[in-house]
């Protein structure tokens, strides 16, 4: 087998993208273009032209993709897709519930101040630190259980956790002294701010920890009780700054408490370890979010809130879109590529290989046009709301939609055993998007500095991606032969 993989390398390492992958890819850059013209430059009706052309070559993909769908046999399909839609509304039920309390809490907060800082104000810092901050200290506990994942060992994964935890947390808080400084540095805050920026910080790393047994069973349901318990408590006592990742972390402690022996064991992991996944999380989470941090630190005072996260929206659908949906399918074909490296011929491995190859791009190129087409929905809605937003959104939302993009390729590279490429990329990307913050002018002409960046590193990053995923089975034979 060792020497056909070697041959299948050869026989198989140059292919073509499918045409249909040619038309998704195609509308997704005509999407994107369509908004970068219409915002930026005088040429609106050209760009008007393109987002058409873009969106039916979009409609008549998804009117042959639901053809196909209904010629599936099977009276369960449409049980599928009610289950799938399900599962999708849950998961994203998190950004309806909080899009609805954050506003309304922050009406009511307008005037409440912590230590001469507006309550809001740190609350607003805390949510453009959180998302970065989570991707750090969840990767430890991720691999502490990963060997039970791969064996679907359910109840030794909470064991598992539940013994790593409490120690784990304590390991991580120091990670939090990083952001912590270089807000202390622009913002001045008193000590009474600062101390209540850290425990916000603190606090949602612990409620961040506890959802990972949710995400890991993909219990959909007790995902959005925990978002739905944030936001009730945001709604009812929104001067209880600390309440609402309190009120998360109950509804995720709840289930465990079957284990709660096992929390009071303080199984540590080693300190390389946890540093090592540390650094890997921060690298990898700056791609997507250390642009708002960068942002709050550059002119916090002036953080057009609505604006950002608006144009953030298309960006995190389509990367919840992958993971929810896609993700799950491509590790099962993963599996499948496994058993045919182990038990089929050569024949069977090169159509499973060429299977996980096509699925590869396939789930990027789907997941960049459910991206595309709504930053191009959302940037024409807040040109309709906010005429004097519409530079920032566009330039916010295409930028966010590249970040997105390069997050879900080191994804891919750190999945096949290319861990350290796509940490060179990530840090790549952090000292560019810093760069670009500390040295040009706000709000929106870093965004566009990092646009014309990110084009060239996204396209470098998708090259390296690709190439190493063109033979799947060479590549995780030699991470499956090291194991040995």
């Amino acid at each position: 087998m060792g020497s056909a993989l070697f041959i299948g390398k050869k026989v198989h390492s140059r292919r073509t993208v499918a045409p249909r992958m040619a038309v998704l890819l195609s509308a997704t850059a005509g999407l994107l273009c369509a908004d970068i013209l219409v915002v930026f430059t005088r040429a609106g009706s050209v760009g008007m032209v393109i987002a058409l052309v873009a969106m039916v070559a979009l409609v008549i993909e998804l009117r042959r993709m639901a053809l196909e769908f209904l010629e599936q046999p099977g009276p369960q399909r449409w049980w599928r897709v009610l289950r799938a839609a399900t599962e999708m509304l849950l998961y994203l039920s998190p950004i309806a519930m909080l899009s609805i309390a954050y506003p309304i809490a922050s009406h009511r907060l307008d005037t409440t101040e912590v230590g001469g800082v507006r309550l809001t104000t740190l609350l607003l810092a805390a949510s453009v630190t959180v998302p970065w901050l989570t991707q750090a200290v969840c990767l430890p506990l991720y691999r502490a259980v990963a060997p039970h994942v791969a064996a679907e060992e359910h109840d030794k994964i909470n064991e598992r956790l539940c013994e790593v935890w409490p120690t784990t947390f304590v390991q991580c808080l120091p990670v939090i002294v990083l952001f912590a400084v270089p807000m202390e540095i622009s913002q001045h805050w008193s000590p009474t701010a600062l101390a209540t920026y850290l425990c916000l910080c603190v606090l949602y790393v612990a409620f961040a920890q506890s959802l990972i047994l949710s995400i890991i069973f993909r219990r959909r349901g007790l995902w959005a009780v925990a978002w739905a318990g944030v936001a009730l408590a945001l709604l009812v006592a929104p001067s209880v700054w600390f309440l609402p990742p309190l009120v998360g972390l109950a509804t995720q402690l709840l289930p465990l408490w079957r284990h709660r022996a096992l929390l009071m064991r303080r199984v540590r992991l080693q300190y390389a370890d946890v540093a090592q996944d540390t650094v890997r999380g921060l690298l990898l989470g700056a791609v997507l979010w250390s642009d708002k941090y960068f942002l709050f630190l550059k002119d916090g005072n002036r953080f057009a809130v609505t604006t950002v996260y608006m144009a953030l929206l298309p960006a995190v659908l389509a990367y919840n879109y992958y993971f929810v949906r896609l993700a799950p399918r491509f590790d099962a074909s993963i599996i499948e590529l496994r058993r045919a490296m182990e038990e089929a011929p050569y024949t069977i491995l090169v159509r499973r290989s060429r299977a996980v190859y096509q699925f590869v791009t396939r789930s990027l190129y789907r997941s960049a046009l459910v991206g595309a087409a709504i930053a191009v929905i959302v940037t024409v809605l807040i040109g309709a709301l906010r005429p004097g937003s519409v530079a920032l959104a566009a330039a916010v939302a295409v930028a966010s939609w590249l970040a997105m993009m390069m997050t879900l390729l080191c994804y891919q590279l750190d999945y096949i055993g290319q861990s350290r490429i796509a940490q060179v990329l990530s840090a790549v990307y952090l000292v560019g998007c810093a760069a670009a913050f500390a040295f040009l002018p706000a709000v929106a002409a870093p965004y566009v500095a990092l646009i014309a960046f990110d084009v060239l590193l996204c396209a470098l990053t998708l090259r390296t991606t690709l190439e190493h995923w063109r033979s799947p089975e060479y590549s995780l034979f030699w991470r499956h032969a090291t194991a040995w």
